[in-house]
């Protein structure tokens, strides 16, 4: 039976758990001095499975739990024991990460941040997969939480299967497309125009009937914009004015939350990227919103000219299959 909640109190609640959860967990960081607890999927996480009002992966706790745990390790030992230059462990941890997406199960896409984040920032230390996997349970406890108070419904989860030859192809073209994309980002020092979770919404953009590609001035305006929010407020907050970042993390997240509201546009990837501006170098502040504005243009204009194109083809040769039938 669908207990969604009548009662407007109600709704407020996903949200303020949401920044109750980035609160604590940025807390912990400052006092333990320990920067890798603050894992900014985590963000992405709450407003996929708390925030929105429909779950936006077909996924269940289990395979969340365990797959962003998972894929936190992998990125760490890619650090600890690759010898490669960075470039070459972050196509190497996205190549793993979209193998692990087709044979998942699920169309959970945020872990391959999990993988790819540690990499990015050199990560080695055992701290960032515990966070990983504390802060993950935290938000399916909050989740089940939401169901047994009739805050959400209960969704079915039926595993999927995303391992055809269609799906092997796409899977092959974004892997082609970040390794050049990842190239020239690399090369000129401007490396966020592939930042985690913006490769995590390009897996989500470049899926079959993804309606969020439909809208793509709206999509990167929204994606920009909560990215300017972030970089605002740890600028203002923690460097001007010399507050924990905390505080910086608090009021960006609500304004992210405040953005996605209003303009009814869920997508998870822009909780991350919002925290992301938590964990940056200082000197990356600046740019940073503008190297995010051109990979989510980017990502947006492969996912409907590569796509789009060739998903709606395929779509049109079955159809047009079975009416030959």
């Amino acid at each position: 039976m669908d207990r969604r909640p009548t009662h407007p109190g109600k709704r407020i609640i996903p949200y303020a758990c949401t920044v109750l959860l980035v609160a604590l967990m940025t807390l912990f960081a400052e006092t333990l001095n320990e920067k890798e607890i603050i894992f900014p999927e985590i963000t992405a996480l709450a407003v996929g499975y708390m925030v929105a009002k429909n779950r936006s992966w077909k996924v269940n706790g289990k395979r969340m739990l365990s797959l962003i745990t998972g894929c936190a390790i992998i990125g760490v030992c890619i650090v600890r024991f690759v010898p490669f230059d960075t470039y070459i462990e972050v196509i190497l941890a996205f190549t793993i990460a979209q193998v692990i997406f087709m044979f998942s199960g699920t169309t959970f896409a945020p872990f391959v941040s999990a993988i790819v984040l540690p990499v990015m920032m050199h990560t080695t230390s055992i701290v960032y997969p515990i966070a990983a996997f504390v802060l993950t349970l935290l938000v399916i406890l909050f989740h089940k939480l939401f169901l047994f108070q009739g805050i959400r419904a209960d969704e079915e989860y039926v595993p999927v299967m995303l391992n055809s030859r269609d799906d092997m192809v796409d899977t092959s073209i974004r892997i082609l497309c970040v390794t050049v994309i990842a190239g020239v980002a690399f090369r000129t020092g401007y490396r966020f125009v592939v930042a985690p979770p913006l490769l995590v919404a390009f897996t989500e953009f470049s899926r079959p009937r993804n309606k969020t590609r439909n809208m793509p001035v709206k999509t990167v305006a929204v994606i920009t914009v909560c990215a300017i929010i972030g970089v605002i407020s740890r600028y203002f907050f923690a460097i001007w004015i010399g507050l924990p970042i905390t505080i910086s993390a608090i009021v960006a997240t609500s304004g992210m939350l405040i953005v996605i509201h209003f303009t009814k546009m869920y997508m998870p990837p822009v909780g991350a990227i919002t925290m992301l501006s938590m964990i940056i170098s200082e000197s990356v502040l600046i740019t940073y919103p503008i190297q995010i504005f051109v990979g989510s243009s980017l990502i947006l204009f492969l996912s409907r000219m590569i796509f789009m194109r060739r998903q709606d083809n395929k779509l049109y040769e079955k159809e047009h299959e079975l009416h030959a039938e």
